[in-house]
């Protein structure tokens, strides 16, 4: 009988991959209003999809749909710097169940790009019709972007497929919002929700061992934040939290503990720092979404004078710097700080920045793994122009030390300049001025297992500068050493040596113990 049992589930799995594959090789054809989405949940709990909420502000009608196993999934949007309709979305399903997504465009798709091609696990992808490709995958928590015909600055997908969460709060009602004293828990349910009209201020303070969950499908406008908090305290689900004022919409300031797990944090239509980590121990991240598109100033994740914190599985898309790390006047170091499994978007400035805003005096034990730069540009206004400007960067304007960096396994698959390290006098044209009077120094940093395959065609393209700081104006030297390159391929060729057309930029006079392997 247990035979005859497997047998059947094995002819129903194959029935329905059958039945997912005809209607894939179907093509999906684009309809305005199915951009919007529709309220479903599969019969056997495998699904979840939600509509669009109407009171989100959309900067225009969605020129996607998106359908998996034939429920339509919700896109929201917001207009970049280019003028473009960045859309976004998410469902949530069981994982390890086949879903089958299906794409449409509102034109002719020509090429496609799904990123981040290596890391995703996809059953299959393929081009179904002139404007819609399909893929099928079975595992969760999973965010993908796909770029349509090479316009990288134009209406890119992000869909985020998220698990089904299995940690969700026992609550008696999941209808609106709710505040569980005794569970310590503040819950909103599916819908849309403003939070000012709900408590009377837009920034909800989240106590000390409290939790704030989001459940799939609500989507709250406000800000919220951690102040003093420790380990316990936690906003969570698969909602979305997002704000249109010139605003954070999330921060962790002068806590000993905190986490962030699964929700969308979204700057919508301002020019603002999304998330920030400031004065804090011992916060964590796993499987968050940071989206904003807005020019400029909109860094993802700025971590500052923080310290033991970890973020992982974590989507970034800014019109700035992605992640920034970054110091504050007599602070304490920026130190033990992992980023694992990132995939960074950045429109301005730099993928993954340290420094900058630097003024405290030692950065350590930083470590980015297992990461992707999905798309890196250095500036929609002065292309080319500023040298501090990378991937992957170390930008010193206040004397300062760096050392214990680390960047290993590492696909950055689209950008401009791949590595700057080095020391500035000022920033921004001036703007923002550095004080090298402290002494300082870059040292200890390897790249391992990074790749760089495609070329934008632009002069900066792909190269690594690394320089140091001598002046004649009584400030102490600043030598970038000990910097090691260990299996670095840049378009399909692996650096050699340093005499690479890579190191054209490098200012020697100040670099030394640079190794190639």
């Amino acid at each position: 009988m247990k035979k005859v049992n497997m047998m059947r589930m094995a002819c129903l799995f194959l029935l329905f991959f059958a039945g997912m594959a005809a209607a894939c090789a179907r093509g999906l054809g684009y309809d305005l209003r199915k951009g919007y989405g529709e309220d479903y949940t599969a019969p056997d709990g495998s699904l979840v999809t939600h509509a669009v909420q109407r009171e989100f502000p959309m900067e225009g009608e969605p020129l996607y749909n998106v359908r998996v196993n034939g429920a339509y999934v919700g896109l929201y949007n917001d207009r970049n710097k280019r003028g473009a309709l960045v859309h976004f979305g998410s469902f949530e399903f069981l994982n390890g169940h086949l879903m089958t997504i299906q794409i449409s465009y509102h034109e002719a798709i020509r090429t496609y790009e799904i990123l981040p091609e290596r890391e995703l696990n996809l059953i299959k992808v393929e081009q179904t019709s002139k404007n819609s490709i399909c893929i099928t995958l079975s595992e969760a928590n999973q965010n993908i972007t796909l770029v349509v015909n090479g316009e990288l600055q134009r209406e890119v997908l992000h869909l985020f497929c998220n698990s089904i969460d299995q940690n969700r709060p026992n609550v008696p009602d999941r209808t609106g919002y709710h505040c569980y004293k005794e569970q310590k828990l503040h819950y909103f349910g599916p819908g849309h929700y403003d939070l000012k009209a709900l408590t009377g201020d837009s920034r909800l303070m989240i106590e000390d061992g409290w939790k704030v969950y989001l459940d799939a499908g609500a989507v709250v406008s406000g800000q919220m934040a951690m102040f003093g908090t420790s380990k316990g305290t936690k906003l969570h689900g698969r909602g979305m939290l997002y704000t249109t004022e010139r605003k954070l919409v999330f921060e962790a300031n002068r806590s000993t503990g905190g986490d962030i797990e699964g929700i969308l944090l979204h700057g919508h239509r301002e020019s603002c720092w999304q998330v920030a980590v400031t004065l804090t121990q011992n916060f964590e991240t796993y499987d968050v979404k940071i989206l904003s598109v807005r020019y400029a100033s909109t860094d993802g994740l700025d971590v500052v004078c923080s310290q033991y914190c970890i973020f992982v599985n974590t989507f970034i898309r800014a019109n700035d710097d992605a992640v920034a790390i970054k110091g504050i006047k007599d602070g304490p170091p920026c130190s033990h700080l992992t980023f694992c499994k990132m995939q960074l978007w950045n429109d301005c400035n730099t993928g993954f920045g340290i420094g900058a805003g630097n003024e405290t005096s030692l950065y350590e034990d930083i470590r980015l793994l297992n990461s992707q730069i999905l798309y890196s540009y250095d500036d929609p206004d002065y292309h080319e122009v500023l040298d501090e400007r990378a991937a992957l960067t170390i930008c010193c304007l206040n004397g300062a030390y760096y050392r214990q960096i680390l960047f290993e396994n590492i696909d950055v698959y689209h950008c401009e300049r791949l590595v700057a390290l080095g020391f500035q006098p000022t920033f921004w044209f001036g703007a923002i001025k550095g004080d090298q009077t402290r002494p300082g120094g870059i040292s200890d940093v390897t790249f391992r297992n990074v790749s760089s395959p495609n070329n934008s065609g632009s002069k900066i393209a792909n190269k690594i500068r690394l320089y140091g700081w001598k002046r004649d104006d009584g400030t102490p030297e600043k030598w970038t050493e000990k910097v090691r390159f260990w299996n670095v391929t840049i378009e399909g060729r692996k650096l050699q040596s340093t005499n690479d057309a890579a190191f054209s930029e490098t200012e020697w006079e100040r670099v030394r113990e640079v190794s190639v392997e």
